[in-house]
């Protein structure tokens, strides 16, 4: 008798170990794939990036409509997991740019976001390689440092004005021009709806369902910190943030407060000429919404290295280049 109890006995806990480790294996497996699969679309040229979401799309709608359709579904209708001991409602417990996303029908906020980031911080490297890069010779590395610097300054300038050298070049090609003036007009939006978004929770009704004390808070103490970055470049009596604030006390439209706010970003601040100013505005906005970036952060501007750029900046461009 008790050898067979133990032989079944020592069969069971194999058979147990035995799934649990191929479970284990399965779940590696399915991370990696999807993880591969990430990684992979990432990395894919723009235009063959949505050509492969978009078959992948049509390949899930056709297999699995459910998981279609429960995408789909309005945030606020989904099943939310809590944090443990958290004391947040359901809607309070998804991520602000999600909601963000949601509130403001904004779908392709996010793969905006990280083209826009993509392309500042690649320009960002170039300037700090070639600046810094002493086999090349001086001449070059000076075209190049001006170049890329020039770029860097105009960057939250041309997000602003929806164009740039690219679009109204004469002869600049149709297509070059189609695709620039797309970009820039969807960074400008995303802006927009970053900006927009800081007065959700200060023009919810206090006695609705989205009032959230301590997201207004927030809210406010963000604008305050981007306004105060006019101060710390001298500008002490710059308070139109505040002035914008006031309107909260009226009447006035949600649309007028909110389209005033966005307006006055995009101006003053991103599109203002001070690469400081436009890099930390930038990502104070992306701090309020938890947002980071696919290919890594917003890339950071130090006093040394805005410095540099700015002394290649003032350079003039070397005869017989006509860029």
């Amino acid at each position: 008798m008790y050898p067979a109890t133990t032989t079944g006995r020592n069969e069971n806990a194999f058979n147990t170990i035995t799934n649990e480790s191929a479970s284990a294996d399965s779940a590696l497996l399915t991370a990696a794939v999807s993880k591969t699969f990430q990684d992979h679309i990432r990395l894919l040229p723009e235009g063959r990036r949505s050509k492969t979401i978009q078959e992948m799309l049509e390949f899930i709608k056709k297999h699995y409509p459910g998981e279609i359709l429960e995408f789909q579904k309005p945030f606020h209708k989904r099943e939310v997991t809590l944090a443990e001991n958290s004391s947040e409602t359901g809607a309070v417990s998804i991520s602000p740019m999600e909601k963000l996303v949601a509130d403001h029908n904004c779908h392709e906020l996010i793969a905006n976001l990280n083209s826009m980031v993509e392309e500042f911080n690649t320009k960002l490297k170039h300037f700090i390689k070639y600046s810094q890069d002493s086999e090349i010779s001086s001449y070059l590395r000076e075209d190049a440092s001006r170049r890329f610097s020039k770029q860097l300054e105009d960057f939250g300038k041309h997000i602003n004005k929806r164009t740039n050298q690219d679009c109204e070049r004469a002869r600049a090609d149709s297509g070059t021009v189609v695709k620039t003036q797309q970009k820039l007009d969807a960074w400008h939006n995303s802006v927009k709806v970053l900006s927009q978004g800081l007065l959700d929770p200060l023009l919810d009704n206090p006695e609705g369902p989205n009032h959230n004390s301590r997201e207004k808070d927030k809210a406010l103490s963000t604008l305050k910190d981007i306004q105060s970055l006019k101060h710390d470049i001298g500008k002490k009596d710059y308070f139109k943030i505040d002035s914008i604030l006031r309107y909260l006390t009226t009447n006035a439209p949600r649309e007028n407060i909110c389209s005033r706010l966005s307006n006055l970003i995009l101006t003053d601040f991103i599109g203002s000429g001070n690469l400081m100013v436009f890099q930390k505005t930038l990502q104070r906005l992306f701090d309020y919404y938890h947002f980071i970036p696919y290919e890594g952060p917003l890339g950071e501007i130090t006093n040394d290295l805005y410095e540099s750029i700015q002394i290649y900046a003032a350079m003039k461009k070397p005869t017989g280049f006509n860029y």
